[in-house]
């Protein structure tokens, strides 16, 4: 299992201001404590439209403090990351790198084409997030669709020079928001281990985005022990969450449940792998097993209490 720390993000926290101040301190630091914490990759997120010169400049600062992790370009423009990307080669700033994220669904692009010479052309890794994609429903030919259109452009990347590693993003959405769609992305998991030369990815922040504390972090715990179950070889989540990262351990069999709530857990991950019988979540996971499980509509929608 690959772990990427999701925590350096340039829009959020001390780190907004970092690069406006040109405090490369703080993002070497960052960067050293997420790997510390036990991250084997970082993703660097910069929002949808970053300044042109701000994820080269951040690359360069988490590179002097993580020589050897991979870090991922996180933006949510295609034109951002090849930009990225092209800078880092003509300045020198050395791999491994990843793009975060190749839309994928209804076709193709120029953006998307030149993202993907981007990366072939700077040897970087590849994320494919086929959200163009209708999402209406969650039946299981929605879900092979997308893997299709995932599929097809991982085809196309690999036949214009990219090299593995290659990933699938299981789009997980917010609980909160759309428990239907939190139950695709298990799915999809399932379905993306199929293909041997990709990696299934789930992001397990998303999850919880908007959520009380006292719901996100049991929803980020239970997702992660899910996804892994459902087949995941690559997680975006918070390192620095103990409970997390242990219940990602528990879902390997790597560690044994200490108590109730863990052994519920890996019951989790056999329900996601095997279909095994899931039995009642206790109290402390309750509420994020109704919304990941058993909720069918949006906790917002009149009518669901």
């Amino acid at each position: 299992m690959l772990l990427v720390g999701q925590s350096l993000q340039f829009r959020r926290s001390a780190l907004a201001g970092a690069f406006a101040r040109d405090d490369r301190a703080l993002v070497a630091e960052s960067a050293r404590a997420q790997v510390e914490a036990g991250a084997q990759a970082l993703d660097l997120n910069f929002g949808i439209d970053p300044p042109p010169d701000e994820i080269p400049w951040a690359i360069a600062a988490a590179r002097s403090a993580a020589p050897d992790v991979p870090l991922w370009i996180d933006a949510g423009r295609p034109a951002a990351i090849t930009a990225a990307l092209e800078v880092c080669a003509r300045d020198g700033i050395p791999g491994p790198l990843v793009a975060n994220s190749l839309p994928a669904g209804t076709g193709s692009s120029p953006a998307d084409e030149a993202l993907v010479a981007a990366a072939a052309a700077a040897g970087a890794g590849l994320v494919i997030s086929p959200r163009r994609v209708d999402r209406d429903g969650i039946a299981n030919g929605e879900v092979e669709w997308v893997m299709h259109e995932a599929s097809l452009a991982a085809d196309r990347a690999l036949a214009l020079g990219v090299t593995p590693p290659l990933f699938f993003d299981a789009l997980a959405y917010p609980a909160l928001l759309d428990p239907q769609g939190v139950r695709r992305s298990l799915a999809l998991l399932r379905v993306y281990g199929r293909r041997e030369d990709v990696v299934p990815l789930a992001a397990v922040g998303n999850v919880a985005y908007g959520a009380p504390r006292s719901v996100a972090v049991p929803l980020r715990v239970v997702y992660a022990a899910a996804a892994t179950g459902a087949g995941a070889r690559a997680l975006i989540l918070p390192v620095e969450d103990a409970a997390c990262v242990r219940a990602v351990r528990l879902a390997l069999g790597e560690v044994e449940p200490a108590d109730a709530g863990e052994m519920w857990l890996c019951s989790v991950a056999a329900w996601t792998r095997d279909n095994e019988v899931l039995p009642p979540a206790p109290e402390e996971y309750r509420e994020a097993a109704r919304l990941i499980f058993f909720a069918d509509r949006p906790l917002n929608t009149p009518g669901v209490l």
